[in-house]
């Protein structure tokens, strides 16, 4: 696929990253873009953690071709938060739950994934697309490495943010932008490519019910990403009546632009320093219109539905 764009995912797998990966590399051929490499972040669990489930995930899909790299271990200014009990995701990132997987460890790279960024922007100029559905730690270190670098890449794909002041780890912040304020505001106040980002808003309003997911599209639990999938999320979403995934909303939004039904553009910035707003993405609603950041409000439901039914064929 030498001609086909290029892509580079950064997550912090998490059970939605799991979902978001498995669409995107399913997708490869059908929709004609090539991932060259997936870059670990601390986020949902440590980056060790982060990279065990990644190669996990990639095992069971049958996809060790593609190059992991091991990114940063803490947010850029201040340390990683200890969370009693772990989070939503569970202490391990899929639900602490042992697979019985022989996982491959091949694709694990030396090279550390801030280097990696940098190398395959310069290498691919233009030609790479840049998916990021955890906290931009990693983004914002190969930032400081190389000045205007983000010019250097097609379109930012982010999942993160709020766009109305909702929370989700805090009053007013969402989990990836609280987890490294600082990473996003140098993101989203830098000279780039566009940017589009599906904030917390438009996956709590795109909620799937839990039914669907567990009896219809996880039928087939023959499929070890199937049956991997099902036992985290009947764990951690329990008797909640809907399903979240909300990095596979992003990369549907990359796969078929057409599944965007309502966007908007904006300045955007980051709260640094509020005592309750700390992680709060802010937006100049003043200017609606105005600005490099696409704010994705709607997605289609149907297309986005039917992106799944295509990952786990």
């Amino acid at each position: 696929m030498s001609g086909a764009r290029k892509v580079i995912i950064d997550l912090d797998v998490g059970t939605d990253d799991a979902w978001a990966l498995w669409m995107l590399l399913k997708g490869e051929k059908t929709y004609g873009y090539e991932v060259i490499a997936i870059t670990c972040v601390n986020g949902n669990t440590n980056v060790e953690n982060v990279v065990e489930n990644t190669l996990t995930l990639l095992s069971a899909m049958g996809r060790t071709d593609v190059p992991v790299f091991r990114g940063a271990h803490e947010p850029f200014v201040h340390p990683r938060e200890k969370k009693a009990g772990g989070n939503f995701h569970g202490v391990n990132g899929l639900g602490d739950i042992e697979f019985g997987i022989e996982v491959d460890r091949t694709p694990l790279q030396q090279e550390h994934a801030v280097i990696a960024i940098n190398r395959l922007l310069n290498a691919h100029k233009g030609l790479v697309d840049l998916i990021f559905i955890g906290p931009l730690t990693n983004l914002a270190l190969a930032m400081k490495l190389q000045p205007g670098l983000l010019k250097l890449a097609g379109h930012l794909y982010i999942m993160g943010g709020n766009r109305h002041g909702v929370g989700n780890v805090t009053w007013s912040a969402e989990f990836n932008f609280h987890t490294d304020p600082e990473a996003a505001h140098i993101v989203l106040q830098s000279e780039c490519c566009p940017i589009s980002i599906v904030p917390w808003e438009t996956c709590q309003r795109h909620a799937v019910p839990l039914k669907w997911r567990m009896e219809e599209l996880g039928a087939n639990e023959a499929n070890p990403m199937i049956r991997i999938l099902n036992a985290v999320e009947r764990k951690i979403y329990g008797q909640r009546p809907n399903w979240m995934p909300c990095d596979a909303y992003l990369v549907a939004a990359f796969i078929v632009p057409d599944c965007v039904v309502k966007a908007r553009s904006y300045a955007v910035d980051v709260e640094l320093h509020g005592a309750l707003t700390r992680g709060q993405m802010v937006l100049d609603h003043c200017r609606e219109g105005v600005g490099h950041v696409r704010i994705i409000d709607d997605i289609d439901e149907g297309q986005f539905k039917e992106l799944c039914w295509k990952t786990v064929a």
